[in-house]
């Protein structure tokens, strides 16, 4: 009995009883994107209450950020979004061709590692890659 207890509550914790996938360290540490900063030369999105670059963003996030990245992706690799700040299925799609181009996995997900494999809007003008 002890240890049927034991199991139902390590489930519980880990959210498999209620079908809730728990999240990765990664996933839990890394904040969604809501803001734009001045980055190594570009305009790059950020979370602005951890003051941080390293935030991701995925189809529904709505901020200043997605259009910054909207932006970047017209600018820099000749897409043809409107600019609305919405993450839908066109920005999807147009952030898959540009992770493809810059690189890096083609997962339709703005995070770290896409940051650094993209071009971004240069502060002074042009298309520059930051760390």
């Amino acid at each position: 009995m002890r240890r049927k207890f034991a199991a139902l509550a390590a489930s519980l914790l880990t959210g498999v009883a209620l079908g809730i996938a728990p999240l990765s360290t990664a996933e839990a540490a890394t904040p969604t994107c809501d803001w734009v900063a001045s980055y190594a030369g570009a305009w790059v999105p950020m979370y602005k209450a951890g003051n941080t670059v390293n935030c991701n963003m995925v189809r529904g996030t709505n901020s200043p950020a997605v259009q910054k990245l909207q932006h970047s992706m017209n600018l820099c690799y000749g897409e043809s979004l409107v600019e609305d700040g919405d993450f839908g299925g066109n920005t999807r799609n147009a952030l898959i061709r540009t992770q493809i181009k810059a690189g890096t996995a083609a997962d339709g997900e703005y995070g770290p590692n896409t940051r650094r494999a993209m071009l971004h809007q240069g502060i002074n003008g042009g298309c520059i890659r930051v760390p």
